[in-house]
């Protein structure tokens, strides 16, 4: 229900004497106006907008109309005579407003309350004098909740309810998207892009997935893992116009990857190593197919490795292997995929530097890889060139990982994080590492996690996103670049 509060118009004294107006407008309305029109302050909460402020009428005027307006939309109108009891001014023609409404969906709203100067007289005839408008405009920001939360060593990428998508921290290259290379301490709106399904960093480029299947992409762009054929920085999304009827997205530290709906990968960017998978080292400008991969439904990218997640339940790595990420039981380079060892009934999977990491539908936890901060999980630093199970957690529904930390949600919408902890990262309130998982107390409700360099997030089943750990370029998005050893609350997402 939408309407403005509190309009009933109140006396203020005996109205002008006089003949009836409406003949003499044009007279009348000599001389009127509003003299001063102010907004004290608007807002908006959980779908709700609501402002008041003051104004006044001069030259005979004794009363005004109101008109209140969200993105150009008239929501109400109001007529109102000075308060009974106006502040002790020397103005007896002024008085206050309030407006609210309903229905305000997410996003930069504008709000606008619009005024024009009125006489009524004794009969109750009114006039309105339309030529003489005075009007404030302020815009405001009402957040969705977050369902999804990706970061990479500095910047932190959201994805609303809304399908807007969010970004703070390091401006550097144009990672954020909102045309700037300006640091944001809290979140700011990527620039012209909506209708989002699924988001995924590098290092200092960000991807992004549409309903409609294409493919957009923002940030650095030196590898030519933006996928627009040049080495050119983007600020904002631009569409990777080679791809079409893509179905999920990946990145790494310099490329990306796109699974289409025929269960083809595709990948473009740095190529050392091999994380492209087309069977060489050559950088790519623009996307290219994985060599001999089908049935295909996810993909991940570590620094200089890739996954693949196939619908029948394995799992395929390509790319650097020097400590393991690939699970295939040795330290070789792959230039296309090999299966992980040992691993089936595989639901999601993740990637982060030269760790790998899967959960099954079994809720059971597997990882591999660099194990040298103890992000593993399994009491130890060694390596693991095969997946181990994560054998201290049960019931996990998603995990992601940063540099030498890792984090999982389990189905129970607990936090868990271990490994190194310089930063704060494991949120347990000490910068001691740990080797194996530690529930983050004070934490539950969650949906799933996401994690930079050293520092950590998640977003709540709510929508509200809580972070923790580094925050020197304004990663946590708390409004501050203080580092967080505890969680804190993101700023304006979810109730």
């Amino acid at each position: 229900m939408l309407g403005g509060c509190g309009g009933g118009l109140e006396e203020s004294g005996p109205p002008p004497a006089g003949e009836p107006l409406g003949a003499h407008e044009a007279a009348l309305c000599s001389g009127l106006s509003v003299s001063s029109l102010s907004l004290s302050g608007v807002s908006t909460w959980q779908g709700e907008m609501a402002g008041g402020g003051r104004w006044a009428v001069a030259g005979g005027a004794n009363a005004i109309r109101l008109e209140y307006r969200v993105d150009g939309a008239l929501r109400s109108s109001d007529e109102r005579r000075p308060d009974v009891d106006p502040p002790p001014d020397a103005n007896p023609n002024d008085g206050s407003w309030y407006f609210s409404a309903t229905g305000i969906t997410c996003g930069v709203r504008t709000f606008e309350v619009k005024a024009w100067p009125m006489v009524i007289d004794s009969a109750g005839n009114r006039t309105v004098c339309w030529d003489s408008p005075r009007a404030v405009v302020r815009t405001v920001t009402e957040n969705c909740g977050a369902t999804a939360v990706t970061a990479s060593t500095y910047h932190t990428v959201a994805l609303a309810q809304d399908g807007k998508v969010w970004g703070w921290g390091a401006g550097l290259f144009g990672a954020i998207g909102d045309g700037t290379t300006t640091d944001r301490i809290a979140p700011v709106q990527v620039t012209g892009i909506s209708g989002v399904k699924q988001i995924a960093v590098g290092s200092y480029h960000t991807v992004a997935l549409k309903t409609d299947g294409t493919v957009w992409t923002w940030g650095y762009n030196s590898s030519g893992q933006l996928g627009n054929g040049t080495t050119n920085n983007q600020y904002t999304p631009a569409r990777v116009m080679a791809l079409s009827n893509v179905i999920a997205i990946g990145a790494g530290g310099s490329f990306s990857l796109a699974v289409k709906s025929d269960g083809t990968v595709w990948s473009w960017g740095d190529n050392w190593c091999g994380p492209l998978g087309d069977g060489t080292e050559t950088r790519r400008l623009s996307p290219v197919q994985v060599v001999g991969l089908s049935g295909v439904k996810a993909v991940a990218g570590g620094t200089n490795h890739s996954l693949a997640l196939k619908t029948d339940g394995t799992v395929w790595a390509w790319g650097r292997n020097s400590m393991g990420s690939l699970g295939d039981g040795t330290a070789s380079v792959r230039l296309t995929p090999v299966r992980a060892q040992g691993l089936s009934g595989v639901s999601s999977i993740a990637a982060t530097y030269w760790r790998s990491m899967a959960v099954k539908s079994d809720g059971t936890l597997w990882m591999w890889g660099d194990n040298r901060l103890g992000a593993i999980g399994d009491g130890t630093t060694t390596d693991r060139f095969t997946p181990v199970q994560v054998t201290s957690l049960s019931g996990v529904r998603a995990v992601a990982g940063g540099f030498g930390h890792t984090v999982a949600v389990k189905t129970d919408g607990t936090v868990w994080t271990w490994g190194s902890n310089n930063d704060g990262q494991l949120g347990n309130g000490t910068t001691t590492a740990r080797l194996l998982p530690g529930q983050v107390t004070g934490l539950s409700g969650f949906l799933s996690p996401g994690s930079g360099q050293t520092h950590t997030l998640g977003v709540k089943q709510d929508g509200a996103l809580w972070a923790w750990g580094f925050n020197n370029s304004g990663n946590l998005g708390d409004g501050t670049t203080t580092s967080r050893l505890t969680p804190v609350r993101t700023v304006g997402f979810g109730p």
